[in-house]
């Protein structure tokens, strides 16, 4: 992983939804707005070379996160610093576009990322033709090593293949050459492998390994699945209802995890040797995101709860090693 600056840093992120009112409430401008929390107060940064995983529930705010960083949803408060230029103050669609050819996304369902009228060759070209117009005589070039690097060899048997033509590994194969085809800095990888069988996981996982070490591609790595996160992230986010609640080393997270809900969500993983870790069971459910719980957020649910969860929200403090939780517990 190199020591450059972050490629891109988050700070105080936030992306809430209004939740709209009734008709006779709207009209008659009774009560006051209420909002979904779906992302709240979040901060991170991934390096060059580095590969963040943002691990929670579903329903967390982990995709919204990284679709937010995208600029694909526009964020409620907080700044979204791409090498260092805050993207709130890109206002000119040649800048934007600019951003666009530096960061790109891999969705979790690839029959439903890709066109199914287009050929791989037309699919794949579609981002290089938009963002590097320029270049039309290395287009054809562009695409095959693009293929290539993604896995799909030999390219010419590919390149013609329309998606219902395709394995689901070899469709988000195609889906991860789309975007790094115009060579972005930064790719979110937003549950790349959940929809796809256990014996291709490995192929994809290790494409993602092999761009950050390869292309020095920094990377946010979203999934629920912490198996997966062992295998290639440097550093691990445990996220729980819009926050981030324990974030560092990826060994450190996995191996002693200091929160709460960190402990329980590690618990709770599968692990293929003797002497199995001890689940540890969570009362209730996840608390809804409009109304979030006074205090600790996870209060409600945490078996080593003290009264000051209940009225002080923590905030991200040193732990032991090199990471930070934010729980009163620790520190």
């Amino acid at each position: 992983m190199s020591d450059a600056p972050a490629i891109i840093e988050v700070r105080n992120l936030r992306k809430w939804y209004p939740v709209r009112k009734g008709f006779f409430a709207s009209v008659l401008g009774l009560g006051e707005t209420r909002h979904v929390k779906a992302v709240d107060d979040v901060s991170f940064s991934v390096r060059p070379g580095e590969v963040l995983g943002l691990a929670g529930e579903s329903g967390c705010g982990k995709s919204t996160t990284g679709m937010t960083v995208l600029k694909l949803h526009v964020p409620s408060a907080g700044a979204i610093l791409f090498d260092g230029v805050d993207l709130a103050s890109i206002r000119s669609r040649a800048r934007l576009k600019h951003f666009r050819r530096a960061a790109q996304i891999v969705f979790q369902n690839p029959y439903e990322s890709l066109n199914p009228r287009f050929t791989v060759f037309q699919s794949v070209l579609e981002p290089i033709r938009i963002q590097r117009p320029d270049e039309r005589a290395r287009h054809d070039a562009m695409v095959r090593l693009a293929l290539e690097r993604a896995g799909l060899i030999p390219v010419e048997s590919f390149l013609h293949r329309y998606p219902h033509e395709m394995s689901g590994g070899q469709l988000q194969r195609v889906a991860i050459a789309r975007a790094i085809a115009v060579e972005p800095r930064f790719l979110v990888a937003d549950e790349p492998v959940s929809m796809l069988d256990v014996s291709v996981r490995a192929g994809i996982l290790n494409l993602f390994r092999k761009f950050a070490a390869e292309l020095d591609m920094g990377i946010l790595y979203i999934s629920h699945d912490l198996s997966t996160m062992r295998h290639i992230c440097s550093r691990i986010a445990i996220m729980y209802l819009g926050r981030i609640v324990e974030i560092g080393p990826a060994a450190q997270i996995l191996g002693d995890p200091r929160h709460p809900y960190a402990q329980a969500l590690i618990a709770a993983a599968p692990v293929m040797r003797r002497g199995a870790r001890q689940r540890i069971h969570l009362e209730g459910a996840v608390p809804n995101p409009i109304d979030i719980p006074a205090g600790c957020r996870f209060n409600p649910r945490c078996g080593k709860v003290m009264a000051e969860c209940r009225t002080v929200e923590p905030v991200l403090r040193p732990a032991m090693g090199e990471r930070q939780a934010a729980c009163h517990l620790v520190g």
